[in-house]
């Protein structure tokens, strides 16, 4: 089985060739390992999965989402009836990226229609729409990247992951938050919290 340090970099390679959804179930699949190994838990679970997206809110904001509040925004406008055994009508992004993410690349050949990934930086949200810059998936990643349970993990060399100006080579920065939070620091956003997501109209 791949190591986390593996299926990073098979991410970014994917990444590299611009094909963002193997690099998200790469990262997806990374993160996983890591939420096991966090809450020191024997497998993983969606409940572990949505638990670390929600604790580091903060670096994929960071990463991928800048202004965006992902601590308090629900996406009102794309509620999730497959997979639940309950619709969740007002679903955080943690929900999103677990059902719809990660478990639309592992169980099917598609994500649910109306949910994309774009090459541009913005956020793209309407009825039953939602449109992601693909950054997120540099989001998702970093959490594996720094969270200290990885510190002992190994890549490729010469492997890097960028933020702003600064490119920092993954095996010099396995499991250092505070580096992370560091730059968070330097390059604050302000933070809004989107409501009222369902109102939206669909996209024409």
């Amino acid at each position: 089985m791949p190591t986390i340090g593996e299926r990073v970099k098979y991410a970014i390679d994917h990444m590299e060739r611009g094909e963002t959804y193997a690099a998200l179930e790469h990262a997806c699949n990374a993160l996983d390992v890591t939420s096991q190994r966090y809450y020191d838990k024997k497998t993983s679970s969606r409940k572990h999965f949505k638990n670390i997206l929600k604790e580091y809110s903060w670096l994929i904001e960071f990463m991928a989402l800048g202004g965006v509040n992902l601590d308090e925004t629900t996406f009102d406008n794309f509620p999730i009836f497959e997979g639940v055994r309950e619709p969740i009508l007002n679903p955080y992004f943690s929900d999103l990226m677990y059902h719809v993410v990660r478990c639309g690349l592992v169980h099917s050949d598609a994500l649910s229609e109306g949910f994309l990934f774009h090459e541009e930086s913005s956020l793209i949200l309407a009825e039953k729409t939602i449109i992601f810059p693909k950054n997120v998936v540099w989001g998702i990643l970093s959490i594996s990247i720094f969270c200290p349970i990885n510190k002992n993990q190994v890549t490729a060399p010469n492997y890097w992951i960028g933020a702003y100006a600064n490119r920092l080579v993954i095996n010099d920065f396995w499991g250092n938050e505070s580096i992370a939070r560091h730059l968070a620091s330097r390059y604050p956003s302000p933070r809004v919290t989107l409501t009222n997501l369902s109102n939206l109209k669909k996209e024409q």
